[in-house]
């Protein structure tokens, strides 16, 4: 097994050319390297690693970089074909399944998918063992945690009617021929389980008659999923699979697209298309008042709204007429308010891990976010210390 296998440090810093804010850019192989999905940690609690995938090797796999030293340790050796994330990114890779895996924080370890199979490969000590298989059936979205770090969620379907599925929509697309999303969704039913990372044991949350994309935990009882049926949106459940309720209806200001957990409840983006033009709002929904409030973001285009886990720093990757990272400052005051440039970014190919994804780290001082950099996406972080100590 290639689990274990070291390489030299692969970091590069340099100055920001329009901000002179500090760059570190983390890889610089030539190759595809990206973070873990960005709603879910990348980075240990103890900011002393990040985990993310790399096809360095021509198969997608894990990695640890060490955040003091640079060097990087491989942690899986997954030979899945056609492991790409169908719908939103290539299918048609190889190795592990790129951006479905996570990162416990509380046991140190990183769960995976391969074949039929969920492994886990600690950190630390580079133990790989099977955690679950699933005959018959395929992962297709984005998983999660529990803050305990007790419990694993994720999303699956039956793998013959998934790939008949793909097949086809790929089909219709290649003779371009009109094309319904939503219809399609409808086709794939999903379920929703969770495992218990101390037993192992597996239980069924919730089976759907549509596809899903995300599911991650907002507390240690309670489950947030992406989309609702037919549209954009978010709900959530309990794990007894009691209690499904739809978070934040449309009113006005479009669908939710991605949203993040913070200590100051959830913060997402809305979209509206009016006269043939993008509108998008910025939000924060609080889960103990079942409120929100939103404000409408000038001039942007497909928008990723940020991660910082204690939901202080407002900040967004736009991908418009420029692709960029932006800082939000004074959203409440209609006379301060405005967009500031923290990083002008390449334009990017089709695919997820091309997106920047930002999330904040840790030390709340670096900003790590996926930037392409000579035709390859890499994992860079930007130092926004002045703006986090504000």
């Amino acid at each position: 097994m290639a689990i274990g296998r070291r390489f030299p440090t692969e970091w590069l810093t340099y100055s920001d050319p329009d901000t002179g804010r500090t760059i570190r850019q983390l890889t610089s192989a030539q190759a595809n390297s990206y973070p873990l999905y960005y709603f879910i940690p990348s980075i240990t609690r103890e900011n002393d690693a990040l985990i993310f995938h790399s096809e360095r090797t021509a198969w997608v796999q894990l990695y640890k970089l060490d955040l003091h030293s640079g060097e990087i340790v491989q942690l899986s050796d997954g030979h899945t074909r056609d492991s790409g994330w169908a719908i939103w990114c290539e299918h048609h890779l190889r190795g592990i399944y790129n951006h479905l895996s996570a990162l416990n924080q509380t046991r140190r370890e990183v769960y995976y998918f391969q074949d039929e199979e969920i492994r886990a490969t600690h950190i630390d000590t580079l133990e790989n063992r099977v955690v679950h298989t699933m005959p018959g059936r395929i992962p297709v979205g984005q998983t999660g945690f529990s803050p305990d770090g007790r419990l694993f969620a994720f999303i699956h379907a039956d793998r013959e009617l998934f790939k008949q599925a793909i097949a086809d929509r790929e089909a219709i697309q290649n003779m371009r021929q009109p094309f319904d999303h939503e219809a399609w969704r409808r086709q794939v039913p999903t379920t929703i389980g969770v495992l218990d990372t101390e037993t192992g044991a597996y239980r069924e949350v919730i089976a759907l008659d549509f596809h899903v994309h995300h599911v991650f935990f907002l507390d240690n009882q309670r489950l947030l999923v992406n989309h609702v049926e037919g549209e954009n949106g978010m709900w959530t459940i309990r794990l007894d699979g009691s209690g499904r309720r739809e978070l934040r209806p449309e009113a006005g200001h479009g669908k939710v697209c991605h949203q993040v957990v913070t200590e100051r409840g959830l913060l997402y983006e809305a979209n509206e298309w009016r006269d043939g033009r993008r509108k998008v709002w910025f939000g924060r929904y609080d889960l103990e008042t079942d409120t929100y409030e939103e404000f409408l973001l000038p001039g942007v285009g497909y928008v990723h709204t940020g991660y910082d886990p204690a939901g202080r720093l407002y900040f967004i990757e736009n991908q418009g007429d420029r692709h960029e990272l932006l800082t939000i400052e004074h959203p409440g005051d209609p006379y301060e308010f405005r967009l500031k440039l923290l990083r002008r970014l390449s334009p990017i190919p089709r695919g997820q891990r091309f997106h920047a994804h930002p999330f904040l780290g840790p030390d709340r001082r670096w900003l790590y976010y996926t930037e392409v950099i000579d035709g390859f996406s890499q994992v860079c972080a930007l130092d926004v210390q002045d703006l986090t100590q504000s």
